[in-house]
């Protein structure tokens, strides 16, 4: 008798869509040095269907959130340097542009994960009389 009374009181409800309060992330990017370790201290900015985005989050273990509840066509420039362990003048420096486009349903934004590689070069300051950086 249950069943019956669902089948024609419940069923013909109107189906409800039921956001929850969460902030979703439009993407998170990890990023790793050429030693494969973490880096921790990025240079990131992005821009969404062509207007400066405005949330990044660095979560200090090599990841990054990029946009909070944002969808569309996305642009990220990132931009990394690493000191050399023995050499104080000279560093790795890494770059990625990366074209992407984010999604939502009718709640949040569908998110994606990425691990870009990035493209070395090394850098070295010039130095003085003395040794040190110019």
């Amino acid at each position: 008798m249950l069943y019956v009374w669902f089948l024609i009181f419940g069923g013909c409800q109107p189906e409800d869509v039921s956001c929850t309060a969460i902030f979703a992330y439009s993407s998170t990017i990890s990023l790793y040095d050429l030693s494969g370790e973490p880096i921790v201290d990025a240079e990131i900015g992005y821009t969404v269907n062509g207007v400066d985005g405005e949330y990044i989050e660095n979560f200090g273990d090599g990841s990054y959130a990029v946009g909070g509840e944002e969808a569309g066509d996305f642009v990220v420039d990132i931009s990394v340097s690493v000191p050399f362990d023995d050499d104080s003048c000279c560093w790795d420096v890494g770059e990625a542009r990366m074209e992407y486009t984010i999604e939502a349903d009718s709640c949040h934004v569908i998110g994606k994960s990425f691990t870009p590689d990035l493209e070395w070069d090394i850098i070295c300051a010039d130095t003085d009389e003395n040794g040190d950086c110019g």
